[in-house]
């Protein structure tokens, strides 16, 4: 965490003594999200007395920490005032006063700055872990996809991210956003297996059998013991009638994963294809 965020043992140590942030031995997204924050307002020469004062302030009116640490502003005007900016206004945290925001003509140092390459996939990958993080806290999915596109928008190579968003999207029945994400992916890395399996799993709900077959077939020519890939590729190839193909992908699967969850549909799926072939030939 420190060698992300660019900060000595030292000043973690003062912060932790000054109550600007709890101590801890293993930090998640959020915290580094917050810590980030508060290299920036050092930086900015506020006093810790003013960041830990409009902490307790915010805290106060009902948001938790993370919510805090993410809405906290250096005041240009004045070091020792901090606000925050929420549906499109400026609030001082101690004197609730509402401020205007600053003219588009002057943006806000704080906020507009470039960072260095190696700074930038760092933080990118500091966002993906928040996000990865929130996916499993009911209610919190909408603040992962929030975190996967700062990710992306620091470093849009990030083919992780984009496979994650857009199965946030797929969940939601969200298809055509999700085959955005998914072929996006695709593009970034033309050999990932989960995005073709991931794309796969769109095609097969937006009923185009012919593409879904080509994605799935596609993951498992790269990834040869991808289960899940073979399973759903033997699913969409008994649907579209290829019996005799779907009983190779039937027998991978159960070669690779013969006591999964699915193990046992598999056999009876290899079962009633032996029978209808060996029908087929009496006949």
């Amino acid at each position: 965490m420190l060698r992300i965020l660019g900060i000595s043992a030292q000043k973690l140590n003062y912060w932790e003594r000054q109550g600007l942030i709890p101590y801890r031995l293993t930090y998640e997204g959020c915290e580094l999200m917050a810590l980030r924050q508060l290299k920036q307002l050092t930086r900015e020469r506020v006093p810790a007395r003013a960041i830990r004062e409009s902490l307790q302030a915010l805290c106060r009116q009902g948001l938790d920490m993370d919510q805090a640490w993410a809405q906290l502003r250096a005041e240009p005007r004045c070091r020792s005032l901090l606000q925050i900016q929420t549906a499109g206004q400026i609030i001082e945290i101690e004197s609730g006063q509402m401020r205007l925001p600053l003219l588009p003509q002057r943006p806000a140092r704080m906020i507009e700055f470039r960072l260095p390459p190696q700074q930038r996939i760092a933080e990118a990958e500091m966002w993906f872990n928040y996000a990865v993080s929130l996916e499993d806290r009911p209610g919190e999915r909408e603040q992962a996809a929030v975190a996967y596109l700062k990710c992306l928008e620091l470093e849009p190579g990030f083919a992780s991210a984009a496979i994650n968003l857009g199965t946030l999207h797929y969940h939601r029945g969200e298809f055509s956003e999700a085959e955005g994400y998914y072929r996006r992916a695709l593009e970034i890395h033309p050999d990932y297996a989960l995005a073709f399996f991931d794309l796969g799993n769109v095609l097969d709900e937006t009923n185009r059998p012919a593409e879904a077959i080509a994605a799935y077939s596609q993951a498992v020519r790269l990834s040869a013991n991808y289960a899940d890939a073979h399973y759903n590729l033997a699913l969409a190839l008994e649907k579209s009638g290829q019996r005799r193909k779907a009983l190779g992908h039937w027998r991978r699967y159960l070669q690779i994963d013969g006591f999964g969850p699915w193990a046992e549909h598999a056999r009876r799926q290899i079962q009633r294809s032996l029978l209808k072939e060996n029908l087929k030939l009496v006949k």
